[in-house]
Formats: structure tokens, sequence, C-alpha cells
């Protein structure tokens, strides 16, 4: 039998920082130009930046708090200016900084035609995200870290066929305010390792000691389970060393050995390929590549 199990796997940060027992706060410009960012997104993204830190950091909703200064016509999206973002953590009494200094869009873009249905065409209409946060750690006196972000927003628009123009749908800029709400929100998970729940195969005979090793696997004990499953690596049935060699691999992988587990799937692998291999192959390269990038 193939059984389904759930587990919480840790995701590495994309962009670590140490953000735990830190009083923060973030701040946004006022520019005398709105040619320089679009201060109701830049409003929205921080906001969710601020409450996504205090999430994160295990603080109480509405602990970290947003400010706006007033910078004149002089972009401060640039590593300078400690002396100035210092005098800010000072008075708001924050060891961490978070600059917000830009968040505008890009040119709307449309995709080739998606898909006909009747008289309907779908397309997708796309505008880009683009945007510059600065840390300035207040203990170290210096910016630590220069994030250039972007992401994509999207929407699925059926017009009819023989219509050459995409209209932006009237809703676009409450879609456009609600995108800079996860952006921000993203960018502050982006920052802590995150825990996602994800399937695992496990091969189970209906045979005592396989049973045995399976009832380990269901509470997390997978030492156990693995010293059971590598005893049944001696059966004369093929299906079945190849079957407790993956199981073998599974254990492994959740107890962060990620280049034992790949030498277990290869063995399963060679004693009998099985489509699940393929599969479990292409998960554990992608995680253990995660691995080493962080």
């Amino acid at each position: 039998m193939i059984n389904i199990l759930e587990v919480d796997v840790r995701l590495p940060a994309s962009r670590p920082i140490n953000i735990l027992g830190r009083n923060m706060a973030v701040f946004t410009p006022q520019y005398d130009s709105v040619s320089l960012t679009d201060s109701v997104l830049m409003h929205q993204f921080a906001q969710a930046l601020a409450d996504g830190l205090a999430t994160q950091a295990r603080l109480r909703e509405g602990s970290i708090p947003l400010y706006r200064h007033y910078s004149g016509n002089e972009p401060l999206g640039t590593l300078e200016h400690t002396d100035y973002v210092h005098r800010l953590g000072l008075e708001t009494e924050a060891d961490m900084v978070f600059m917000v200094d830009s968040i505008r869009l890009g040119a709307f873009g449309t995709d080739k035609v998606a898909q006909v249905q009747d008289d309907y065409k779908l397309q997708y209409l796309y505008v880009p995200f683009y945007g510059v946060i600065r840390v300035y750690d207040m203990d170290q006196a210096r910016f630590t870290d220069y994030i250039p972000l972007r992401d994509t927003a999207a929407w699925e628009v059926w017009i009819p066929y023989d219509q050459e123009n995409l209209v932006i749908p009237r809703t676009a800029f409450e879609d456009l305010q609600k995108a800079a709400r996860f952006f921000g929100n993203e960018t502050a998970q982006s920052f802590v390792d995150q825990w996602e729940t994800q399937d695992r195969i496990l091969f189970v005979y209906n045979k005592r000691d396989w049973n045995r090793a399976y009832d380990h696997a269901l509470v997390f004990e997978w030492e156990k389970a693995m010293d059971i499953w590598l005893t049944l690596l001696d059966a004369t049935n093929v299906k079945e060393v190849a079957c407790a060699a993956f199981n073998v691999a599974v254990a492994c992988e959740m107890q962060g050995l990620f280049d034992l587990a790949r030498k277990w799937l290869d063995f399963s692998q060679k004693t009998l390929d099985m489509p699940e291999t393929k599969y479990y192959a292409d998960l554990l390269q992608e995680r253990n590549k995660q691995k080493k990038l962080f």
C-alpha cells in the first residue's frame, strides 16, 4: 500500500535577517515629487511589512510602528545617509530600522492568447512591482542589507475574440493595493525560516514489521522506523527491498540527512525503478539545493 503522510518541512529564509528580540521600526519617505514612488501602494506595502515583521518576530499585533519621514526631493535609495537614519532610530528607540525607499509600478503588459472559448479569448494582463528596502542595524551603526524588490501582479481577462485592445479592469486599483499588502507580508516572511506542510509517500505491506515501522513514522519516531526498515532490506522480494530503501530515504530526509537520503533513494531506484522514485528525487534535489544556498 502507498500511504500519504503529512510532514512539516522547514524552508530556509531567502533573505535571512535576525529580527528576533529586536526593537524594529518601519519608515516610508514623503517625497515632494510623486514620480519617485506610489505613496498609496507604498503605505499599503509598508504597513503589511510592519505587521508581518511583528508576526515573524513573535510580537503582538501592531507592536512595530510605521513612521513617515520627509526627505525633500532627494531619493534615499542608496547605502548613504547613515547619520540621518541613525538619528531616526534614536528618536524612535528602535535598534533595527527598515527604510522602505520606494514602491512603484512598471508598465502594464499582456501575454499572448492563453485560451479560446466560443467567441472569447483569455489573456493575461500583468504589471511589475519594483521597490527598495534598506535595513539599518543600530548596534552595528551601518546598513546591513540593501534589498531590491521585484514582483508581478496579474489578471486573467476574458475579452471578445475580435477585440484587439485589453482594457484594464475596474478593480485594478483595489487589486494593486491588495497585491502591495501581499508583497509586504511576503517580504517579512522572507527574513526568517518558514514551515510548510508537505506530503511524503511511505510504502507499507500488510505485515507485522511494516505496520510497526509505519506506526513509528506516524508519530515521527524516524530512528525507530528506520531501524525496522533496515532489517527489511534482507527480503527476497525485490519490490519489498526497493520500498524499504525508499522509506529509509524519507526517514533520513526527515532527520536532515539529505545526502544520505539521496543515496538510499538511488539504491531503491537501482533495485526497482518505481514512478514514485522520480518524483521524490526531484523533491530531494530541490530541498538539498535550498539547504546549500542558505
